[in-house]
């Protein structure tokens, strides 16, 4: 036989001795000692609570030279819900070899066989994972001395297989949850330095892999202050959480980052699913975190949803089984179509990691923000309203109590440059307080609120100072008409019921007062037409090139089912004083007016009507007053049901 193949004999000969004889040393000691009392006691003493091997304790060889305690619990804390703090069907406890020549025992590994781990936290907010060592180790159990030098024992590794984790908060709502599968192995030398964690586990049929690393385990034990860190990865959500931990609350403080491909997944795998509505869905966030008493607090905070980002200071909780959002937030240039039209988002073609790391704003504040088609307008004065119906199931998504300040938003086709709001939305209700709200070269302030509790229909109610806009900008993108020029200011005050475009339209009342200076109104010479009636017949009288320039157009409309009803217009040129009456009847999308030019330099003006359907007017004389003797009547009957309770 060649030497190196002797070699290896002896070696190998050699070492499967030395295992025998471990082993039988092992199996002398388990024989001659109780070696079941001294596990409990062992463990009683460190932990404080009392331990009880329901099952055998035997020599095991495999996977590890060591001992086998089935059937094993630690107690839970008095008047706790589970049974047991930890109970393992096994436990297998790897030794090392040599120290048992001098009767110790040093722990090489630890592996816990499908232990229930219950975590718990009572009503005073007192955990169940704070771990109090007796004091005083207790006395032998009765005809037993002890052999093994419990107190030099040295633990090297732990393994978790096949576990499962549970979590119940009693405080509150009684706010818990449930891991499986949980495989976890950790090293640990000492308890004064880092212990690091990692395994995966099974949340609600999604696999999590995990990487922890706990500063001082030590203090951890003794619910004290610790370093932590966190990584996590699944399908749903990768995470990264650097800070300390106390653990006697569970409280987390420290800088994180997260990100995944779909908030709303995300919401519902954690048990708080978002109701109705589009997009949240490819999400980022990085900043500070704090989490404690069910709620995460973000500070200094940059996110990314969707194509929408900003920054701000928030804490994300739950409230009534639904997520609660409340705090400061900053909101970069974007569109709300998508989330009040029911047309998803388009994908954000820039990572969302980068976005929410990204604490500037947009580069100009007229950038292209439109991410979808832009709806209908509530009110279109070129075209019918749709009885398609209006979806507001996203304010059942989400309640929330913020102060928002916005750079551009776009709603419908209407646009807004920079605003303050304090926005709160309770199971359905939105109110929005605005405050500084610029658009149109001018600025406004006033409140929103939309009222759709019931799926039936929703209410809406609209407060609202304007000055100093640009007319034909603001009339084009609210309502589709772009023949007025001038700076404008006024007030609207409007409620609404439906579920429909024309529903709204048709139950529209309230007030609303408007006035416009130094401009010109296109598609008519009002001062022509008011010379002489025959001159409306005249196509460059009444044609999109025509115009009148006037000094200023003001009226005070009542409202009442979509009925706009006035009998102090005024049209003043700098050759006319024009006042008027008039009805807009928006559902049947027809005009009625009546003028009366008057000229300050003496002449010939005469009264006429500006009536027929929206876009085929017809001009005619009244100078018998019949069209007034008509609509006076009219009007006041729009007034009184304007101030009819609703």
């Amino acid at each position: 036989m060649s030497s190196w193949k002797r070699w290896v004999l002896l070696i190998g000969g050699g070492l499967f001795a030395a295992v025998l004889l471990g082993a039988g040393l092992l199996a002398w000691l388990v024989s001659r000692v109780d070696v079941k009392g001294e596990i409990e006691r062992a463990v009683e003493n460190a932990t404080g609570r009392d331990v009880v091997i329901a099952g055998n304790v035997g020599v095991i060889y495999w996977p590890v030279l060591g001992v086998r305690a089935a059937d094993v619990t630690i107690a839970n804390v008095e008047g706790g819900h589970a049974p047991a703090f930890i109970a393992a069907e096994d436990i297998d406890v790897g030794v090392e070899l040599r120290p048992l020549l001098n009767r110790q025992i040093h722990v090489r590994r630890l592996v816990l066989q499908r232990p229930q781990i219950a975590l718990e936290i009572n009503a005073e907010g007192e955990p169940n994972w704070v771990l109090t060592p007796r004091t005083q180790p207790g006395p032998p159990r009765p005809g037993q001395q002890p052999t093994v030098d419990v107190g030099r024992t040295q633990l090297r590794g732990i393994r978790i297989n096949d576990g499962a984790v549970s979590y119940r908060d009693a405080r509150g709502e009684g706010q818990g949850w449930q891991i499986g599968d949980v495989d976890l192995r950790t090293a640990l030398t000492s308890l004064d330095e880092p212990m690091r964690a990692q395994g995966s586990f099974l949340f609600n049929d999604e696999t999590v892999e995990l990487d922890m690393q706990i500063g001082v385990p030590r203090a951890a034990m003794r619910g004290e202050v610790t370093p932590i860190s966190i990584d996590i990865q699944s399908e749903l959500i990768d995470a990264e959480f650097d800070g300390q931990t106390i653990a006697s609350s569970g409280e987390l403080a420290g800088t994180m980052r997260a990100n995944g491909p779909s908030l709303r997944q995300l919401a519902a795998w954690v048990g708080s699913p978002i109701q109705g509505g589009v997009g949240l869905e490819q999400f980022a966030v990085t900043g500070r975190l704090g989490v404690g008493g069910g709620a995460y607090q973000f500070s200094n905070a940059g996110f990314a949803i969707d194509l929408v980002r900003g920054r701000g200071d928030f804490v994300l909780s739950e409230r009534h089984g639904k997520p609660y959002l409340s705090g400061r937030l900053e909101l970069f240039d974007f569109d709300l179509n998508p989330y009040i039209t029911g047309q998803a988002p388009p994908p954000a073609t820039e990572a969302p990691q980068a976005a929410a790391a990204a604490t500037d704003a947009a580069d100009s504040p007229t950038a292209q923000i439109a991410a979808v088609e832009a709806p209908a307008r509530a009110v279109d004065v070129n075209v019918a309203p749709t009885d398609q119906p209006i979806d507001f199931s996203g304010l059942q998504a989400f309640n929330a109590e913020i102060d928002i300040t916005t750079h551009a938003v776009l709603v419908q086709h209407f646009r807004i440059d920079r605003s303050r709001l304090n926005l709160t939305i309770n199971d359905g209700y939105l109110i929005a307080s605005l405050h500084n709200v610029a658009l149109y070269g001018g600025n406004a302030s006033g409140e929103f609120q939309i009222d759709a509790r019931e799926p039936a229909a929703a209410r809406v109610l609209q407060n609202m100072s304007l000055n100093n806009v640009d007319a034909r900008s603001f009339l084009s993108d609210a309502i589709n008409f772009a023949n007025i020029e001038g700076r404008m200011e006024g007030s609207i005050n409007i409620r609404a019921l439906g579920s429909t475009q024309s529903e709204f339209v048709e139950s529209l009342d309230g007030r609303l007062h408007i006035e416009v200076v130094s401009g010109v109104l296109h598609g008519v010479d009002l001062g022509g037409v008011a010379t002489t009636i025959r001159n409306a017949l005249r196509g460059e009288l009444i044609a999109p090139q025509a115009t009148t320039a006037f000094q200023g157009i003001s009226g005070t409309f009542a409202i009442a089912d979509g009925v706009f009803a006035s009998d102090d217009l005024s049209f003043n040129t700098p050759d006319l004083r024009i006042p008027g009456i008039g009805i807009i009847d928006a559902p049947g999308r027809r005009l009625d007016l009546r003028l009366s030019p008057r000229s300050p330099r003496g002449g010939i003006a005469v009264p006429f009507s500006i009536r027929g359907p929206w876009g085929q007017f017809t001009y005619a004389s009244d100078i018998n007053d019949r069209v007034q003797r008509d609509l006076l009547p009219r009007i006041r009957e729009v007034e009184t049901a304007s101030r009819a309770p609703s």
